[in-house]
């Protein structure tokens, strides 16, 4: 999520380290994957505290993930370009009166969220996954599968995948070690440096 994950304002894509061309055509997966684990492996901590702040409503808890605000109150990067969409988003998914119990896995969470941007127009997949990620976090679910929309699917596609999702396991063990949350990240910073493997 140009910013870290580490920040409580930066993205979930982020940069990776830079190197020179020649340098990055010697590091293997094992490489990429360990310098992601060193700049983000920690970047969902903050992020959970404030996205999962379980002193707020249910509510209150749909209204910080739609509207897309940081601590600090800057605007998540991912939602910049369709953030006077962010409210809309909100209103029906306020207007079809799910409660929380009501999802028992990520992967319920995020077909509702998906059906509620379906129905907005300029609302997509991304806001879909970050949207529902941060109910997960709220709602204590994360997802068991990896989801492939934006600078995520590219990053895939390097390891022929492709799709709205694919199982962790489809994935070379490097990335399996990440888990389905941090693979999905990896994928998206990591995805310009991946090529240099199929080289």
């Amino acid at each position: 999520m140009s910013g870290n994950c580490k920040q409580t304002s930066g993205k979930l894509c982020g940069h990776p380290r830079d190197s020179n061309t020649t340098r990055q055509n010697q590091l293997t997966l094992a490489d990429w994957v360990n310098d992601y684990l060193d700049r983000f492996g920690t970047c969902y901590l903050a992020q959970t505290q404030w996205w999962g702040d379980r002193t707020l409503t249910w509510d209150a808890a749909l209204e910080r993930a739609w509207l897309s605000r940081f601590a600090d109150g800057k605007m998540h990067p991912h939602q910049r370009r369709v953030s006077s969409k962010l409210a809309e988003g909100l209103n029906v998914s306020r207007q079809d009166g799910h409660q929380a119990q009501q999802f028992k896995t990520f992967a319920e969470l995020h077909h509702w969220i998906e059906s509620v941007t379906a129905r907005v127009k300029g609302l997509g997949e991304t806001t879909a996954y970050d949207v529902a990620q941060r109910l997960g976090m709220w709602l204590n679910l994360a997802p068991d599968l990896v989801y492939l929309h934006a600078g995520t699917a590219e990053g895939a596609a390097l390891f022929n995948m492709t799709g709205k999702t694919t199982f962790l396991s489809d994935f070379p063990p490097e990335i399996q070690k990440l888990g389905a949350t941090h693979a999905e990240n990896f994928l998206c910073i990591y995805k310009d440096n991946l090529k240099s493997l199929s080289k």
